[in-house]
This record gives C-alpha cells, structure tokens and sequence, in this order.
C-alpha cells in the first residue's frame, strides 16, 4: 500500500511539473512575442494552481520543502516530491526542446548578467545581486502565500487560486529580471536543454539554492503573522525554538 501512494505521489508531480513547464518556459520558447510577459506569467500561475486543484501536486521543491518545515508533509513524502519534481522539470524541457524542432532554445532558462558594463550585456538580465535579492524575496513571499492560505483551512481550489495568482504577480516582476525561477526543477529542466551564453547550466546554482533559503524565509515571516508557532514546525526543539520563547517572555514581560 506504501509504495502505491509513493508512486501516486511521484507521478502526480511528475505531471504537474510538466504542467507548469509547458506553461511558463514553453510558452517563452514557442509562443515568443505573441505571448508577451503577461501571458507567460498567467501561464505560470495557472499551471500551478491547475496542478495543485485538479492534480494534487505543488509541482515545485520550494513549496514542498516549505511544507515539510511547517509539519505539512512527511520527510518521506519530501523526497517523493523531490523526485517526481525533478523528473517533470526535465521531462518536461525534453518535450519542449522536441516541440522546438529539436532545437535547443535560449529563451525560457533562468540567469543573470555577468557584466554591469554598458553595451556589452549578453543576457538581458539583471546583474547576480539583483537577480539573488529579486529571486530571494518573491520566493518567500509565494511561499508565505502558499502557507497562510493552507493553515487558514481554505478550500484546495481557494489554496490553488491564491497561490495560482502569488505565482502569476511573482513571474510579471522576475521575467524581465532573471527569467522567472522560484522553483528549482522548472530551473534543472530548462538549463539542460537550453543554448545561451554563459551556459544556463553554469549559472543554475542560484535557481537552484534561493529557492531553497526562500522556503526557509518564507516559514519564518509565516509565523510572524500566522496564529501558528515554532512549535508547530519541525524547528520545534531548536535554537529557534528558544528564540521564539525568549520573545514570548520579553513581551509577556512588557
């Protein structure tokens, strides 16, 4: 019985992800101008709260390891998730290179401007800083966005609709700054079969950990404005736990 809701769980991310990678990076590499960035965001958050209603599957490693930090999901079903992710974000960029005339593409791969130098940017991206705090922030706050709806025990569809809709205002802000990563199995996917200069792969390392400390920062924030506690993480019993306590007894103190 285990391994049949292991492979469920496996598989319906394994979907999903595809979802979101046909959606968001597809869209970039075969829609082009036609598309433009709002219809690329849309169909980012679209993908993601379609995968998340009708699916069952968040479709994303920053969601998943958010979820496991708020006791949502077991360690056992994080790697799951891990690994059905992983598996659509590759599987995925594979269709889309094959829809691209098995042509790799330069469009719909994350990166960053290797040189501030005026006249020779190669990339059309932001520069590194920009493109780690840009990334950084609106991970944490999809994630925090991701978390709150959940823990206010909305409707699945409320929580795809919001969530949905974080990820849409999240992709209109961090195209044009570094392609729209804040999830790293989309990032893994399309750097493998993208053609850009520098290498997509090279630069992939940001796409890959922001996401991660993003979903780290998002529980945080979460517990400052959420009814939920440390305790109620799997931080219980840590450091943070007792920093949490030495505020409590700081205010209560007040």
């Amino acid at each position: 019985m285990g391994d049949s809701v292991d492979l469920r769980n496996v598989f319906a991310e394994f979907v999903g992800t595809i979802f979101v990678m046909l959606a968001g990076p597809g869209l970039l590499v075969l829609g082009g101008d036609a598309v433009g960035t709002l219809g690329v965001a849309i169909g980012f958050g679209a993908a993601t709260a379609l995968s998340i209603g009708v699916i069952g599957a968040v479709a994303n490693p920053m969601f998943s390891l958010a979820l496991f930090f708020a006791r949502g999901i077991t360690g056992h079903q994080l790697v799951t998730d891990l690994i059905g992710q992983v598996l659509g974000g590759i599987a995925g960029a594979a269709l889309i290179w094959g829809m691209n005339d098995a042509v790799r593409f330069r469009a719909g791969s994350n990166g960053w401007e290797p040189t501030s130098e005026v006249g020779l940017q190669l990339t059309g991206y932001s520069t590194l800083g920009t493109v780690i705090a840009a990334e950084l922030v609106i991970g944490i706050v999809i994630t925090i966005v991701l978390l709150s709806s959940i823990n206010q025990e909305l409707p699945e569809s409320a929580v795809a609709a919001f969530t949905g809709l974080a990820v849409t205002v999240g992709a209109l802000f961090l195209l044009p700054i570094s392609g729209f990563g804040a999830n790293p199995a989309r990032s893994i996917g399309a750097a493998i079969f993208a053609d850009t200069d520098p290498n997509a792969l090279g630069q992939l390392w940001v796409f890959v950990i922001v996401p991660l400390i993003a979903s780290f920062g998002g529980v945080l924030v979460w517990l400052g404005i959420d009814e939920a506690t440390v305790d109620d993480t799997v931080f219980d019993d840590t450091i943070l736990d007792d920093v949490a306590d030495a505020v409590d007894e700081l205010v209560d103190g007040d």
